[in-house]
């Protein structure tokens, strides 16, 4: 299909752009500018503003296909409803498909039901106040021949960016994770990519009429997400909350009541009857060690193969601190390769050979988390071939609350990783304690 993309240089556009393209479709991009923007994918470019409804009469023109609406709202309710007047006018009569983005705001605080879906009652939080209205006029061009589509995504990450980077900002701003209002505030979240094969698929095979919830985890804490976010700042300490009346004096009242909502929402109707299938990583894993906490890497070539293999390698180290972190023997052991590895523990042993390294790590990881544990930060990464990857780990003492122990030294793991049937293994690895 070519596909009319409102919003397309904005953070989801831009994964809805990829994501399109990837599936064969050609994106017309709506922007405000005529100035060319090379290096987005886009099959064309269009100038129009959904700040001013009359700029985009003719923008749907008879060869676009569909359209998706991605721009955020005007913050006016008659602009934004002339705006759906001027996209969708176009394609009554065709059967084309008109998807509508909104958002799981409309819902208001969820209490205590329990992953509502889309047969809940709006009840919209004042940041969003007018949203259900244009849901419904978005609805009713089904009757005029439109396949209209609402998508409502929940807290979009991923890639870096969305709310969750707020998090991280702030963290590093203020020295310490934070999180809105009550301690068991969850907030519904999506991945970006996910969130952009849903908005494929809704323009594929969605029917007229039909409304979604763009949602991966269904209630994610929110004092999870702070902590990880500290991580992924490099800032090791207890996250703290902040109340809303104080959240307002940064965001502004209404920001600040949307962060503090307290939400449990379903996406599993979409997984049903459009066979989407979210499967990026959760959120408090790629904020610990995922797209916000960038990694160097040499020795192999930018794009996705290599994000794809770097990802695979945080995966295993991640892997390494859950298995400390919870004294699982078996599971650490299964990190090392098979044949011949050699590990040099941090007090100097070096243990050669998959039974020694078994042997010992029976005998000293049962207890050893007892009292306190470590995070473990993959910094650098270097492919000496496409098979064998050279990895530089920070290790960091910390308390069970993930407070930084200030008075024990860091590790500085090294590891030297091999892909054997698809899947990165230690061969070696060595840990370093840091001298003050």
């Amino acid at each position: 299909m070519k596909v009319l993309l409102t919003g397309a240089t904005g953070y989801i556009g831009s994964a809805v752009t990829d994501h399109l393209a990837a599936a064969g479709h050609q994106v017309v991009a709506l922007t405000r500018g005529a100035e060319q923007q090379p290096g987005w994918g886009w099959h064309a470019q269009l100038v129009g503003d959904t700040a001013d409804p009359a700029s985009l009469a003719g923008a749907v023109t008879p060869d676009i296909e569909a359209v998706i609406h991605l721009a955020p709202p005007s913050g006016d309710a008659a602009v934004d409803t002339a705006v759906i007047e001027a996209l969708a006018a176009p394609l009554r009569g065709t059967g084309r498909p008109f998807v509508y983005t909104s958002g799981v705001w409309v819902l208001g605080a969820t209490g205590g039901a329990q992953e509502v879906d889309e047969q809940a009652t709006v009840n919209p939080i004042d940041i969003v106040g007018y949203r259900p209205r244009i849901e419904e006029r978005v609805l009713a061009e089904a009757a005029e021949g439109v396949r209209a589509v609402v998508v409502r995504p929940g807290i979009v990450y991923g890639r870096g960016g969305g709310i969750p980077a707020i998090l991280v900002d702030r963290a590093r701003l203020q020295g310490a994770p934070e999180y809105y209002g009550d301690q068991g505030v969850r907030w519904p979240t999506v991945h970006v990519d996910d969130l952009a094969e849903l908005f494929v698929a809704a323009v594929e095979r969605a029917q007229a009429g039909t409304l979604w919830h763009g949602v991966g985890e269904p209630a994610v804490a929110v004092r999870d997400l702070a902590r990880a976010a500290g991580r992924a700042a490099g800032v090791l300490a207890a996250p703290h909350a902040v109340p809303v009346e104080q959240a307002a004096e940064v965001f502004g009242p209404l920001f600040a009541e949307a962060l503090a909502l307290d939400q449990s929402v379903s996406g599993a109707a979409a997984r049903t009857a459009l066979g989407w299938q979210p499967s990026q990583p959760r959120a408090v894993a790629d904020l610990e060690s995922g797209s916000y906490r960038p990694v160097e890497v040499f020795g192999a070539p930018d794009g996705p193969g290599t994000d794809a293999e770097v990802a695979a390698i945080r995966r295993l180290v991640a892997e390494v601190e859950h298995a400390q972190q919870n004294e699982l023997v078996d599971r650490f052991l299964s990190v090392f390769r098979r044949q011949d590895p050699v590990w040099t523990t941090g007090h100097g042993k070096r243990l050669s050979g998959f039974e020694e390294i078994a042997s010992f790590t029976r005998k000293v990881l049962p207890g050893a988390a007892a009292e306190s544990t470590a995070v473990y930060d993959v910094e650098r990464v270097l492919f000496l071939r496409p098979d064998v990857a050279a990895v530089n780990v920070r290790q960091q003492p910390v308390q069970h609350d993930g407070t930084r122990i200030t008075d024990r030294p860091e590790g500085r793991p090294f590891y030297l990783l091999v892909k054997e049937d698809g899947t990165w293994r230690i061969g070696a690895a060595q840990n370093t304690i840091v001298a003050d």
